[in-house]
C-alpha cells in the first residue's frame, strides 16, 4: 500500500522502530507522511537556495506501540486517528489485487508487443494508453503480464531446439555448415553456422573480413562473434556467426578454424579490436592472412594507460602518438617512435609492451601498403552489433538470436537487389571528366567495376582537375599539410 501510495497521491504512512538487545522488536511508530514540521536545511549563500515547499503541514495522525522484554503481548499505546488534510483518492479499491485485472484483449495484445517487438514497459504503456484510452494498470502488473510472455516453455531445450533447426536446413538444402560442440553434461558450449549464401559472400569478398564479439543478446550469456565483409557497393556483410561460451584462444582457433572449413579461403586482411586471444588464435589459424588493428579500440586504451602517468603532457603526448602512427615510411616510423618513447619515459614500458610488437597491424606506414577498403577500425561490426542488439536483449533465447540473424541477411539481400537495380537505372547515359578526358581508362573500368565503385572511381579521376603534380628532391620523405604521392619507382610527387 505504501508503494501504491507514493505513486497515486493519496496518503501513505511511514514507520519507525526500535528494536531490544536481542534484535527483537520493541516499539513501533506510525506516522503519516503529512507529518511532523519542514526544517530547512539551506546554505548561507542564497544563491544556492532551491525553492522548493514542503509536504510536512503537522498532521497529527499517528499510532504507537510496544513491546515488552518480559511479554509477548503487543501494546497500542497511542492511537490519534485524525488528519488535518484531505484524503485523496477515496476510492482505493482498484488498488487491492482483487481487482486489478488487465482485460484478455489488453493481455492479447501486451502478448504481440512482446513476443514481435521486444518492446520495454514505456513504450508499451504507451501504446496501450493510445489504443485503451480508458485503460488503467499499474506498472508493477504490466511489467509482471510482460515478463510472463517473455518466458517460453521450450527455454530448457531452447539449444537442443536451435541444434534441429540449423541441422534440418542442412539436411534440406546442400552448402549449408554447422559445427558444434558439448560439455560432458550435453551441455551446448559452441556453435558455428554458415549458410550458402554467406559462404558465397565469404569467397567473393574475402578481401578484407572485420571480426567482433558481442554480449548480452541471449539469456545463456553466451558472446556472439559476428564476421562481416565489405561488397562491391561498400556495404558491410554479415557472412559468418559464432556462439562460444568464453573468448579464449582456443574458442577463437576453434572459430577460425571453422571458417576454413567452411570456405577453404583464408581472409587477406581480417580486423579485429587488438584482443589479445584473438591475436594468438589469428597467428596459429590463419597463416597468410594480414592482421590490422582497430585504431578506434587503442586510442580508447591510450587513456586508460598513459594519462595518469604523464599528467599535464598527456595532450602533448596524443598529439605526438598520432604524429607516429601517421608515419607514411618505416624509417620515419621508427624515427619518430623513439624520440616519442625518449621523451615520454613514464609510458615507455606501456608502449614498447602492449602496442610495439602488434605496430604492423595499427601504423600506417605498414598497413598503407595492402588493401583494406578504407577500413581502419571495427566500427562496422560495432554498428551491426548495436543493430543486433536494438532486438534482442539478455532475456532472449538462442532461437530469437538465430532469428534476428536470418532477418538482417533477408533485408541485407533485398537492400542490395534494390541498391543495384536503382544505381543501374540512374546511371545510364551519365557523362563525365572520365570519359571525356580518359575514354580508354574510363572504358577499361566500366568493363570490371560495379557501378557503385565506378562512380566513386570517376569521382576521384575528377579531382585530377583541381591538382597540379610537380617532381620534388626524392630525399624529402613526408610533407605535412598537401598530399604527398609516392610513386612505385621511389620518385616523389607534390600535388598542389
Amino acid at each position: 500500500m505504501e508503494a501504491y501510495g507514493k505513486k497515486h497521491g493519496f496518503t501513505t504512512i511511514k514507520k519507525r522502530l526500535m528494536r531490544h538487545e536481542d534484535g527483537s522488536i520493541k516499539h513501533r511508530s506510525f506516522r503519516c507522511e503529512f507529518g511532523g514540521r519542514y526544517v530547512p536545511e539551506k546554505l548561507v549563500d542564497i544563491n544556492n537556495h532551491r525553492d522548493r515547499k514542503s509536504k510536512r503541514q503537522q498532521c497529527p495522525w499517528s499510532v504507537n506501540f510496544n513491546c515488552p522484554t518480559n511479554s509477548r503481548t503487543i501494546t497500542l499505546t497511542t492511537f490519534n486517528s485524525s488528519h488535518n488534510h484531505a484524503l485523496f483518492p477515496a476510492e482505493t479499491e482498484e488498488y487491492s489485487s482483487k481487482y486489478r485485472c488487465i482485460p484478455d484483449d489488453v493481455l492479447e495484445e501486451v502478448q504481440f508487443l512482446t513476443k514481435h517487438g521486444n518492446l520495454p514497459i514505456t513504450i508499451q504503456r504507451r501504446l496501450l494508453k493510445a489504443k485503451f484510452p480508458t485503460l488503467s494498470v499499474l506498472d508493477c502488473d504490466l511489467a509482471n503480464a510482460i515478463q510472463k510472455y517473455k518466458v517460453k516453455s521450450e527455454i530448457m531445450h531452447d539449444a537442443s531446439n536451435l541444434l534441429k533447426e540449423l541441422i534440418q536446413r542442412k539436411s534440406n538444402e546442400l552448402g549449408w555448415f554447422v559445427e558444434f560442440q558439448l560439455d560432458k553434461d550435453n551441455r551446448l558450449t559452441r556453435l558455428f553456422w554458415m549458410s550458402p549464401a554467406q559462404i558465397a559472400l565469404w569467397l567473393e569478398y574475402h578481401d578484407v573480413i572485420l571480426n567482433d564479439n558481442t554480449a548480452k543478446t541471449n539469456r545463456f550469456n553466451m558472446p556472439l562473434s559476428l564476421f562481416l565483409a565489405v561488397d562491391n557497393n561498400t556495404r558491410s556483410r554479415l557472412v559468418a556467426q559464432a556462439l562460444v561460451s568464453d573468448e579464449t584462444t582456443d574458442s577463437y582457433k576453434w572459430i577460425l578454424e571453422c571458417t576454413k572449413n567452411a570456405t577453404m579461403v583464408e581472409p587477406l586482411v581480417f580486423v579485429t579490436d587488438a584482443d589479445p586471444a584473438a591475436d594468438a588464435a589469428i597467428g596459429q589459424i590463419y597463416e597468410t592472412t594480414y592482421p590490422v588493428h582497430c585504431i578506434f579500440h587503442i586510442s580508447e586504451n591510450l587513456p586508460k594507460n598513459t594519462k595518469s602517468k604523464l599528467s599535464n603532457q598527456y595532450e602533448d603526448f596524443v598529439r605526438d602518438f598520432y604524429h607516429c602512427r601517421n608515419s607514411l615510411c618505416e624509417e620515419l616510423f621508427y624515427e619518430r617512435w623513439s624520440k616519442l618513447t625518449e621523451k615520454y619515459p613514464s609510458v615507455k614500458d606501456y608502449l614498447m609492451r602492449a602496442l610495439y610488437p602488434s605496430r604492423q597491424a595499427w601504423a600506417r606506414a605498414f598497413t598503407s601498403k595492402i588493401f583494406t577498403a578504407g577500413v581502419q577500425t571495427t566500427s562496422r561490426v560495432e554498428g551491426y552489433n548495436n543493430i543486433i542488439k536494438r532486438e534482442l536483449s539478455s532475456s532472449n533465447t538462442l532461437c530469437d538470436l538465430a532469428n534476428v540473424l536470418d532477418t538482417r541477411l533477408e533485408r541485407e539481400v533485398q537492400w542490395n537487389r534494390f541498391f543495384e537495380y536503382h544505381t543501374l537505372s540512374n546511371c545510364m547515359g551519365i557523362t563525365s571528366v572520365s570519359h571525356d578526358l580518359f575514354p580508354e581508362v574510363d572504358k577499361l573500368m566500366s568493363n570490371y567495376l560495379t557501378p557503385h565503385i565506378l562512380s566513386a572511381e570517376r569521382l576521384e579521376i575528377a579531382q585530377c582537375l583541381y591538382f597540379i603534380a610537380s617532381k620534388v628532391e626524392s630525399d624529402i620523405i613526408e610533407v605535412i599539410g598537401p598530399k604527398l604521392l609516392l610513386s612505385s619507382d621511389s620518385e616523389i610527387y607534390l600535388c598542389v
